[in-house]
């Protein structure tokens, strides 16, 4: 039963009918689904039943509330769910929220039940990462809703308008959606980008797309299937510098680093030596994505970069702006 709007036995019928044999007659399946119906608060664990007696000849008009759910969640179940639903509010289009906020509703509601605690929703929060706090949700643009759409329909493209990073004008793409990646509070669209048909897999701000359309996907168009799971493990969803090519690390780097680097390995086959007192030397392979890089700036005051040459160059060129700008003897810095 639709819990959006009222419905009578007429109308619902035909969509139960399956459920009660193809020999039943008409008027017995009438009374047996009003039977059904008068059992149904009953059976609740959560929400309920609301009744609108018809005036005159009309029938009564049933509809059930958004967080009726039958089945009864156990309370980590119901914790889950709280959670998610404080992380999901977040990144996901109203629409799609309020059409499982009942789901969501009935878990609190159950945890509430178990506990006797009435403010779960305040007891649990997921912050952002860096400088801000989000306040309000940015993914309830049209745009977004229409991403969210094709990527559960699977067999549309999308005629889209989208403004790269850094820059003032929009550019026109048709895309083969494959997937979302969420990652650092943002989400990212992974896309085919079709031209003179051919593909080329590429990245998407989803918060870049000045406007999106439906359009039919063309069959004459071959597309490599992806992995989103194999996408997020080679880091497509980032930049990455000297043309995403995977380099020969060697660093030698303090024992600062030294738990960070043993819990998260920072490329494939990564190998440390300890060398003495308070430093060890680290070899692997990696691509330098934007992440990357930033570590490597942030701890530049604890690691040597031994090669490649133009890693080491790249961070030294940072810090060595970084450093020019920041000097406070530069005679145009204005007190």
């Amino acid at each position: 039963m639709y819990p959006d709007r009222l419905l009578t036995i007429e109308a619902f019928k035909e969509q139960v009918r399956h459920c009660y044999g193809d020999d039943i007659e008409e008027k017995s399946l009438t009374k047996a689904i009003q039977r059904d119906l008068e059992l149904i608060p009953s059976l609740l664990s959560t929400g309920e039943l609301s009744v609108t007696d018809g005036k005159g000849r009309k029938a009564k008009k049933y509809q059930l509330s958004q967080d009726a759910f039958i089945e009864q969640f156990n309370s980590e179940l119901a914790l889950v769910l709280v959670m998610a639903n404080n992380y999901l509010s977040e990144y996901l289009p109203y629409d799609i929220q309020q059409n499982v906020k009942g789901f969501f509703d009935a878990a609190t509601q159950q945890l509430t039940k178990d506990t006797r605690l009435d403010n779960w929703q305040s007891r649990f929060r997921f912050v952002p990462s860096g400088y801000s706090q989000n306040k309000n949700s940015h993914y309830d643009s049209k745009e977004i809703k229409i991403i969210y759409q094709a990527i559960l329909e699977d067999d549309i493209w999308l005629d889209a308008q989208y403004r790269k990073e850094n820059h003032s004008d929009s550019q026109s793409y048709v895309l083969k959606p494959h997937g979302i990646i969420h990652y650092c509070d943002k989400q990212f669209l992974i896309a085919s980008k079709i031209i003179k048909g051919k593909s080329e897999l590429r990245t998407f701000n989803m918060l870049n797309f000045t406007e999106v359309k439906i359009i039919p996907e063309k069959i004459s168009v071959n597309i490599d299937p992806y992995d989103v799971d194999d996408l997020v493990e080679e880091r497509e969803f980032e930049d990455a510098f000297f043309d995403r090519e995977e380099l020969e690390l060697f660093f030698v780097f303090q024992e600062e680093l030294l738990e960070e680097l043993e819990r998260n390995p920072i490329g494939e086959n990564q190998t440390i030596i300890h060398l003495e007192d308070q430093y060890y030397e680290l070899s692997t392979r990696s691509v330098i994505t934007r992440s990357r890089m930033e570590w490597f700036m942030k701890n530049a005051h604890l690691i040597q970069i031994i090669s490649p040459d133009e890693l080491r160059e790249d961070i030294v060129d940072r810090a060595s702006i970084a450093l020019e700008k920041n000097d406070l003897r530069d005679p145009w810095v204005k007190f």
